[in-house]
C-alpha cells in the first residue's frame, strides 16, 4: 500500500528518525528524493501592469551574466566576432544581451536610455549614464545625438539591452574631439531601453483633418501616446499635466467613430485605463469630487463586463471619500479593497486613519449641536430657536478656519439638527471665509457640509 505521508513531510520524518550515532558513524546516511511526487503548481503569476514585472526582474533571470558584458581592455575585434551587421558595410554592429518585447521603437519615439560607452582597450567607460545616475532622453531621428547612437537605438525594443560597435564615421568622425575623444575612434555602446513614448503619433494625429481625427484607429494610436506621456509626467510629479492628457484621451475616445464590436471593446479597455488613472491622480492632488466622478464612470464600464476595478482604485476612492467627509461610504470601499487583498497593510492602516477622522468629525458636530441647543428655551422646539448663541458663532468661525488650513480634507460635516436660523447664519458666515454651504440627501435625511470652493473648478482648469 502506498504511504499516506505527504511528499513534503517525508524528508522531515527521515531526519527526525536519525540518531546522532547514525550521523557521526563512518557509514554516513544517504538521502533520496522522489522528484516525481513533489507537488506541482499550474498557477502562473499574473501582472496587471507589465512595468511592475520589469521593475522586479533580476538581471540573472534575463540571461545577463558578467561574461555578456564588455570587459575593459578587450579587443573590439574579439567583440565583433559575436555581433551581426546592422548596416551592410558593417560600420554598425549589434549583439543582443537581453531580448526586448513588442515592436521596434517608433520612428519619432521619445526614448529614455541608459548606456556605457567604451574606447578600445580602455578599462573604464569614457561616458556612462549609470555613473551619472541620469538616463538620457531624446527623440529618435531628429539629430539630437550621434548618428550611430540614434540608428542603434532605433533598432531596439522596450526593455532590450544590447551592445553596438559604431565606426568613427557614425560617431565622432576622423578628428575626434581632443583631448577626450581620440581621432578615428570606434566606440562600443552598451545600451538599455528604459522607456519610449510615441510622440510621433501625437504629431501625426494633429496633422489629420477633422473627420479622420474621429476614426477609431487614429484615436486609439493617439490615446496610447497620450497615456504613455501622462505616465511619464506622473512619475515626474507633474500630475496636473498628466491629468490634462488623460482627460483629452477620454474626450477623444468618448466621441470617436466605432467601426465594429472589436473597436468598442478596445475603446472600453482604454477608457477603463484612463478612468482608473484619473481616480488615482485626482486623489493625489486632493480633488476628491473629480476622483469620485471618474470612479462612477469606471463602475459603469465594469458593470456587466469582464473588466474589474483594481484594489488600488477602491483604496484611492476611499481616500477621496474621506476627504469629502463621507466616512461610511469610504469604509465600504476600504472593505472592498480588503476583500481583494486581505494582507495589505496599507489598507489596515487606512482603517485606523478613517476611525480617527470619524471620531474627530463626530466630536466637532456634537460641540456645534450643543452650542445651538444651549440657546433653546422652555416650551420651544429646536427648529423654532431664532437666536444664535455666541458659543455657536465662535465654534463655527473656528471650524471654518480649521477647514481652510486642513490640507487633508476638503469638506467638513455639520450637525443634522441645525435650526432654520442656524442654517441661514452658516450660509452667510462660510461665504465670508471663501467656503461653500452644501446640502446632500441620504434617503429622507438631509446632511449639511461646508466645503472648499476650489473643488468646484472645471475639468480643464490646469
Amino acid at each position: 500500500m502506498a504511504s499516506s505521508t505527504p511528499p513534503e513531510n517525508k524528508l522531515v520524518d527521515l531526519i527526525e528518525g536519525l540518531s546522532l550515532a547514525d550521523l557521526v558513524s563512518g557509514e554516513g546516511a544517504t538521502f533520496e528524493i522522489d522528484f516525481d511526487n513533489l507537488p506541482h503548481s499550474n498557477e502562473a503569476n499574473t501582472y496587471e501592469d507589465a512595468d511592475i514585472l520589469l521593475e522586479h526582474l533580476n538581471p540573472e533571470c534575463c540571461d545577463i551574466i558578467d561574461e555578456d558584458m564588455y570587459e575593459g581592455g578587450e579587443p573590439f575585434g574579439k567583440v565583433a566576432m559575436q555581433m551581426a551587421n546592422v548596416l551592410p558595410d558593417g560600420k554598425i554592429k549589434k549583439r543582443i544581451l537581453r531580448e526586448g518585447y513588442g515592436s521596434v521603437l517608433p520612428e519619432k519615439g521619445s526614448v529614455t536610455i541608459h548606456y556605457n560607452a567604451y574606447f578600445e582597450y580602455n578599462d573604464e567607460p569614457f561616458d556612462s549614464t549609470y555613473l551619472r545616475k541620469q538616463p538620457l532622453n531624446f527623440v529618435l531621428n531628429q539629430g539630437y545625438v550621434l548618428p550611430g547612437l540614434d540608428y542603434a537605438v532605433s533598432t531596439m525594443k522596450l526593455n532590450e539591452k544590447s551592445q553596438f560597435l559604431i565606426h568613427f564615421d557614425y560617431a565622432y568622425g576622423k578628428l575626434g574631439c581632443a583631448p577626450r575623444i581620440p581621432p578615428e575612434a570606434t566606440v562600443l555602446f552598451e545600451i538599455e531601453i528604459k522607456n519610449c513614448v510615441d510622440s510621433g503619433a501625437c504629431l501625426t494625429y494633429a496633422e489629420l483633418d477633422e473627420e479622420k481625427q474621429k476614426y477609431f484607429d487614429e484615436v486609439y494610436k493617439y490615446c496610447i501616446a497620450l497615456c504613455d506621456n501622462a505616465k511619464e509626467l506622473y512619475k515626474k510629479d507633474m500630475i496636473k499635466q498628466a491629468i490634462k492628457r488623460y482627460n483629452i484621451g477620454v474626450s477623444k475616445l468618448e466621441t470617436c467613430t466605432l467601426k465594429d464590436y472589436a473597436s468598442q471593446e478596445k475603446q472600453q479597455e482604454l477608457l477603463h485605463l484612463f478612468y482608473r488613472n484619473l481616480v488615482i491622480a485626482y486623489t493625489k492632488i486632493k480633488k476628491p469630487r473629480r476622483a469620485c466622478g471618474n470612479f462612477n464612470k469606471l463602475s459603469r464600464i465594469c458593470k456587466g463586463a469582464c473588466l474589474k476595478i483594481p484594489t488600488k482604485v477602491y483604496f484611492q476612492h476611499a481616500r477621496s471619500l474621506m476627504l469629502l467627509g463621507d466616512y461610511d461610504f469610504a469604509e465600504r470601499q476600504l472593505r472592498q479593497a480588503q476583500r481583494l487583498e486581505p494582507q495589505n497593510n496599507d489598507i489596515t492602516r487606512e482603517f485606523i486613519n478613517l476611525d480617527l477622522k470619524r471620531k474627530e468629525s463626530l466630536n466637532c458636530e456634537k460641540s456645534l449641536a450643543q452650542a445651538i441647543f444651549n440657546n433653546t428655551k422652555i416650551n420651544r422646539e429646536p427648529h423654532e430657536v431664532d437666536e444664535i448663541a455666541e458659543e455657536f458663532k465662535n465654534l463655527l468661525t473656528s471650524y471654518c478656519k480649521d477647514l481652510i488650513n486642513d490640507a487633508n480634507n476638503t469638506r467638513y460635516s455639520l450637525p443634522n439638527e441645525l435650526t432654520n436660523t442656524a442654517i441661514q447664519y452658516v450660509k452667510s458666515e462660510v461665504v465670508k471665509h471663501g467656503l461653500k454651504f452644501e446640502v446632500t440627501k441620504d434617503g429622507a435625511t438631509e446632511k449639511y457640509f461646508i466645503s472648499k470652493v476650489s473643488e468646484m473648478s472645471s475639468f480643464f482648469d490646469f
